[in-house]
């Protein structure tokens, strides 16, 4: 008996179906277990996110504070010193010059105050980088040579009893009011509305950070309602645990943010502001000082440089009663005499130009140079020494209100990462024995 057997291409094929799978897409997620495990993998990631975070808000605001207190405010200082210098050095030019055998000690007065702006040149062009300021500077520096050149000439001329002398000194002393003087005082506008900036830049909100956190602890009290509501526990320890975590690190970085935000806000409302005044109050005085002593050497524009000192102690007089009359106001103690100072001051230059009125040049040099108690330069003195205090105690304030702004952070970061770190893997440890009840 013979059995032929078909060839394997004629054999019928098998209808391929396709097996469905055991579980649809993503059955897990949907299952308890599943519901648990993405609940924990959120409040992780948003503890991280948490943590992240606070430490970037921190680090950057110290950045901002440093930056401020190493490179912004004393570059804004040694352009205040700039524009003091320069003042202080033509009213000593001008007050070298009437003296005739110009005094030692107002000689160097005056070389020192020429060195000093120097020296706040080297400084501020150390940490400039906006190229319209370095130009400025560098502008600022070019007149100033040239100024010191046209007082050497002058300086020359009258002690060789050359009368063109005076016209020298008036040349250096346009270019000091009308070129290098306004120059000078751009800068210090321009870079102490820096420091404003930047101070007001580390006391603002931080409300992502606010945000980020008040999700987390939304979230993990919803969690926890969710988690004992499914399991019939009330209370699980790990998530407790995790946001007590979190209620400890916002306690503790909003404790620091408030009181940073405070001392910032001091720095730049109360001792910024302070400079600022102090410092215009010592440069106009200067300026009134050289406005008293060129009406001796201008014969015939006496009227014009008396308006002009008149309007000067006007606006100090009105300046000091502003400043003295705030409560957060700094060197109080040392500004105190400051408008009797003008006062008398002011009494002292009405005799000169009762002096000068009358052709008596002699006369009113002495009220303008000498040391009685009633002459102008006692009384000028004590007013500008009491100002330099001034300047001095606010720019100690202001440095200290930063300092301690910047202070206050110092270990809020790593304790804000640890606390937010800690507060996740308290989460995690709290849902593993609900999960291992799962098998």
């Amino acid at each position: 008996m013979t059995v032929e057997l078909a060839h394997p291409s004629t054999e019928p094929l098998g209808q391929r179906s396709t097996t469905p799978p055991a579980h649809p897409r993503w059955w897990f997620v949907r299952t308890t277990p599943g519901r648990i495990l993405t609940l924990g993998v959120i409040l992780a990631t948003l503890g991280i996110l948490s943590a992240f975070a606070t430490s970037t808000t921190i680090t950057d605001r110290q950045t901002q504070l440093t930056t401020v207190l190493n490179h912004t405010e004393p570059l804004a200082f040694a352009a205040g010193q700039l524009y003091t210098t320069l003042s202080v050095a033509d009213a000593a030019a001008a007050t070298a010059f009437i003296a005739g055998s110009e005094p030692r000690a107002v000689r160097q007065r005056y070389e020192q105050a020429i060195t000093d702006a120097a020296v706040a040149v080297t400084r501020a062009s150390s940490g400039l980088t906006d190229e319209p300021l370095v130009q400025l500077l560098g502008r600022i520096n070019a007149q100033l040579a040239v100024y010191t050149g046209l007082i050497e000439t002058a300086r020359t001329n009258n002690r060789m009893g050359n009368p063109v002398g005076s016209s020298y000194l008036s040349e250096a002393s346009a270019l000091m009011q009308q070129q290098i003087l306004p120059d000078a005082q751009r800068l210090y506008e321009q870079t102490s509305a820096r420091v404003d900036a930047e101070t007001t830049a580390s006391t603002r909100i931080p409300a992502p950070v606010i945000m980020v956190v008040a999700v987390t602890l939304l979230f993990g009290v919803f969690g926890h309602r969710w988690l004992a509501d499914r399991t019939k526990r009330r209370v699980n320890v790990g998530l407790i645990a995790g946001g007590l975590a979190i209620v400890i690190m916002i306690i503790w970085v909003g404790s620091a943010l408030i009181i940073s935000t405070a001392g910032s806000r001091a720095a730049k409302n109360t001792a910024a502001e302070s400079l600022k005044t102090v410092t215009s109050l010592a440069i106009t005085a200067q300026q009134a000082r050289a406005d008293e002593t060129l009406s001796l050497i201008r014969r015939g524009d006496e009227d014009l440089r008396k308006r002009s000192y008149y309007q000067r102690v006007e606006a100090m007089h009105t300046q000091l009663a502003d400043y003295l009359g705030r409560k957060d106001a700094i060197a109080k103690d040392d500004l105190a005499n400051a408008d009797g100072l003008l006062t008398k001051w002011r009494q002292a230059d009405e005799r000169i130009n009762a002096y000068i009125s009358v052709g008596n040049y002699q006369a009113a040099t002495q009220v303008a140079l000498g040391t009685g108690e009633d002459d102008s330069t006692p009384a000028f003195d004590k007013l500008d020494a009491a100002l330099s205090s001034g300047i001095r105690q606010s720019r100690n304030q202001l440095r200290n209100d930063i300092l301690s702004a910047r202070r206050v952070l110092s270990g809020t970061t790593v304790g804000g990462v640890v606390l937010s770190v800690g507060a996740a893997i308290s989460v995690a440890l709290g849902l593993w024995p609900r999960l291992s009840e799962y098998r």
